[in-house]
């Protein structure tokens, strides 16, 4: 959790019974201690539903942007309200590989998601010894989505 905190987006009202709750306490620290205890809680049943509706997104009827977008939003929120831990004064890299370890799920679970009709480029991008990012990834599927959409269209006129 950052040291600092953004209340641009809180209300005055909320604001001010903050500071009352904290006006008496001596130093910063207790403050954000204080602060900290109240407020830096996982939501564990919202996260779990999320987790369980991640796992069924799938792209059927839908075009690979809308699947997509879908996907990366459910996703999006999980990571707002499940924190990845942070190690101040650490001079490891954990929370770096805690960043990859969740880039990776991403990737993988938008390719689960995809139509069979994309088992071959999914076959051929998990061959890949370096894999690509979730948005390189997502490019590429786009793009292999747009040729088919071009031949199907010169087929048919």
């Amino acid at each position: 959790m950052p040291w600092y905190v953004d209340d641009s987006s809180v209300p005055l009202i909320k604001k001010k019974k903050i500071k009352g709750n904290v006006k008496y306490v001596i130093t910063a620290f207790d403050i954000w201690i204080d602060l900290q205890e109240r407020f830096d809680k996982e939501n564990t049943p919202r996260a779990y539903e999320l987790r369980g509706t991640i796992t069924t997104i799938r792209q059927e009827a839908m075009i690979v942007s809308m699947y997509y977008t879908k996907l990366r939003s459910v996703s999006d929120e999980i990571q707002s309200i499940t924190q990845l831990p942070m190690w101040q004064g650490c001079k490891c890299d954990i929370s770096k590989d805690f960043t990859k370890l969740r880039d990776k799920e991403r990737f993988y679970e938008f390719l689960t998601g995809l139509n069979d009709d994309f088992n071959t480029f999914k076959t051929q991008i998990l061959s890949i010894d370096l894999l690509p990012t979730l948005g390189a990834a997502y490019h590429l599927v786009s793009q292999d989505e747009q040729e088919r959409l071009i031949g199907t269209a010169r087929h048919t006129t």
